[in-house]
């Protein structure tokens, strides 16, 4: 009878014990250079000169977490956290690993220089961590598939490049936030820490082992999903050491994994006072959300549960989750997730699935699945594909369908995708050269519409749903334009004119564009809100004001039953927006020239209600959900009228 898992080293022919050559770890790298030079030109929209610039909102929660636990605790300010903090004892704790927050200790510790501009060069870093991986997890898997041909060094390249820009992980290059960080790095972790875990079993040193279970250890630090697999394959091999009656040794793996498992629950504990879960009802978005209040209610408190996952497996495996139009890139999400048995989720937002982010490795991964099944007669490889397919039971078991829960998924796909490489080149090998051509052809077609689709999702969704700024929509949607003027006669079908403050509230979809008057704005829909692309100075809706701010309080801007103010004082000048039901908004003191000032006002009433003063490049004053109905100039000020060139442009398709 032959043992679960046995010593590849006794059994096989292979002098190399699965490691890289030389030649192949040198394709390796500049593969994973490739891919995380694509992925930084993406995260930066091809400017990487602008790598370190300030992030969005989230984008320092590491350093903030960094520097608390410099100080010896573990709670970050409130007005870091803001929604996604957690209230315990008075104290504000943020749920998420502290393994990238480790990596920035050395500079939170002196300056704050770095704050929300470490996260795509962290992300791009885990790139390249996730790209060797993939290239040594290919070389080790041949060891295991008999007769699988030499291979080429370059093969490596393309698997560690494969790997970052051929799968959902590329699409997290779109915003430099902490959810994508996390992801990234419990990926690259997970994948590279399930290398060095059979690296160990195959080459049984001290340092092997110690390796092993350290990477193990901040792959779970990082993230309790994906990370997690290292530690279930040294638990899985332990009990393996225990099926042999070799006890001693099967306790000290096993207390390896262990080992690697506090790397999540010491920390949670000491945020939280649980090993694993999260008291989301003392969550600050609980607080100022209803709906997630009665999710929380349905579910018993918990945002996890197994009847989520006939939906999110239904979801994510399906070959029909990515939608077409019209607009460059011309891919998008498909519908939204349904809910089977009408299952109440927490969020459900555009998603598409494994099959089209990363089609050749889910393919390879089919064929892989039944070789492992059936013919890995070591079952060394099963046991880290095991640890591998594991893990995803939690993100199916979320209440919430995002697209980037695809990136968890990535491991177990290239674990089982590298022996089916082998199979497939194998069965190659010995046909016509034709049919290798034409399945080369087809293969390299289907990766980069993978490809395509996964920038395609990233463009569109830095540019109009995940915290976009104003600059990113206008740019995509003069593209789009420009674009479709080329391929297409005519204005396009979403888009329309109106007068007046409203939206339309019917036939409305993902990509519709409104134009409001006469330019007064340009709106564009992202399937939850409208968001300003563009508005013409003197429109109605924006105004280039220009006048002189004496020591008395002025007004700039006045409309029915509002005034927006300036006054001139010994801190500053200080603008306030004041209303009759008792709105108040007061700007910080600002440092402005004595003689005539310019300011570019906004006042807004269809975009919900927005009222802004920028003086330059500084925001002096923002305030959302404000009466501001028939702004006009005040007497003494003049208002610069001007153009705005995007809307103008489809404003005249549609009078053609």
């Amino acid at each position: 009878m032959v043992a679960p898992v046995e010593n590849a080293r006794e059994l096989s022919d292979d002098i190399d014990g699965g490691r890289l050559s030389k030649a192949e770890r040198k394709w390796a790298r500049i593969g994973a250079l490739v891919g995380v030079l694509f992925f930084v030109m993406l995260a930066t929209w091809g400017q990487p000169w602008r790598m370190f610039d300030k992030g969005p909102y989230s984008s320092d929660f590491y350093e903030a977490q960094a520097r608390s636990m410099l100080h010896g605790h573990m709670d970050v300010p409130r007005d870091v956290a803001q929604i996604e903090g957690f209230v315990v004892n008075g104290d504000v704790q943020i749920y998420f690993g502290v393994g990238p927050a480790l990596m920035r200790v050395p500079l939170a510790g002196w300056t704050e220089f770095f704050d929300r501009r470490l996260a795509v060069l962290s992300m791009s870093t885990a790139c390249g961590v996730l790209g060797l991986a993939a290239a040594r997890l290919l070389k080790r898997s041949r060891v295991f598939v008999d007769r699988a041909p030499p291979g080429k060094p370059w093969w490596f390249a393309v698997m560690a490049a494969a790997g970052i820009v051929c799968t959902p992980v590329l699409f997290l290059a779109s915003r430099s936030v902490v959810y994508h960080e996390a992801l990234i790095w419990g990926c690259a972790a997970g994948l590279a820490g399930l290398d060095l875990v059979l690296r160990w079993w195959r080459e049984p040193t001290r340092r092997h082992f110690v390796e092993a279970v350290a990477l193990a250890t901040f792959a779970m630090s990082c993230r309790p999903t994906s990370g997690m697999s290292p530690a279930i394959a040294l638990g899985l091999f332990g009990l393996v050491r225990a099926w042999r009656r070799e006890w001693r040794n099967s306790a000290i793996v096993i207390g390896g994994a262990v080992f690697a498992l506090l790397g999540f629950v010491v920390f949670n504990w000491l945020r939280f006072r649980s090993f694993f879960s999260q008291p989301y009802s003392d969550q600050i978005w609980t607080q100022v959300s209803e709906t997630r209040r009665n999710f929380l209610q349905s579910n018993g408190g918990s945002i996890q549960g197994v009847k989520f996952a006939p939906t999110t497996l239904a979801h994510y495996f399906s070959p029909l989750s990515v939608g077409f139009q019209r607009f460059f890139p011309f891919v998008n999400f498909g519908s939204l997730a349904a809910p089977i048995g009408g299952t109440t989720f927490d969020s459900i937002i555009g998603s598409s699935s494994i099959v089209v982010g990363a089609p050749v490795f889910f393919v390879l991964a089919l064929v892989g699945v039944w070789w492992t099944a059936t013919r890995d007669h070591l079952r060394q490889w099963t046991v880290i594909a095991t640890a591998a397919v594991v893990v995803i039971g939690g993100t199916l078991g979320v209440g919430s369908i995002a697209h980037r829960y695809l990136v968890d998924f990535v491991p177990m796909m290239i674990v089982l995708a590298c022996p089916g490489l082998w199979l497939v080149a194998r069965r190659l090998s010995n046909g016509r050269k034709s049919t290798r051509r034409v399945l080369v052809v087809v293969a390299l077609v289907v990766a980069l519409f993978g490809t395509w689709s996964e920038t395609g999702f990233a463009i569109q969704t830095r540019a109009f749903s995940l915290l976009p700024s104003q600059t990113d929509t206008h740019m995509l949607v003069s593209v789009q334009n420009a674009i479709d003027r080329r391929l297409f006669d005519g204005a396009p079908r979403n888009l329309q004119q109106l007068v007046g403050d409203q939206f339309p509230t019917e036939g409305v979809s993902d990509g519709s564009m409104v134009i409001l008057d006469d330019c007064g704005g340009l709106y564009h829909y992202d399937g939850f809100g409208w968001q300003v692309v563009e508005r013409k100075p003197g429109g109605g809706r924006r105004f280039i004001v220009t006048g002189a701010i004496t020591d008395e309080r002025q007004p700039i801007l006045r409309g029915w039953q509002w005034t927006l103010t300036a006054q001139r004082t010994p801190d500053g000048v200080v603008l306030v927006y004041d209303a009759v039901n008792g709105r108040y908004e007061e700007s910080q003191p600002i440092q402005i020239p004595e003689g005539l000032v310019t300011f570019d006002v906004v006042a807004d009433q269809a975009q919900t209600s927005t009222v802004s003063v920028r003086y330059g490049n500084d925001a002096l004053l923002l305030a959302y959900y404000v009466g501001i109905q028939y702004p006009e100039p005040a007497p003494g000020w003049t208002s610069t009228p001007g153009s705005a060139p995007l809307c103008e442009s489809l404003l005249s398709r549609i009078k053609e």
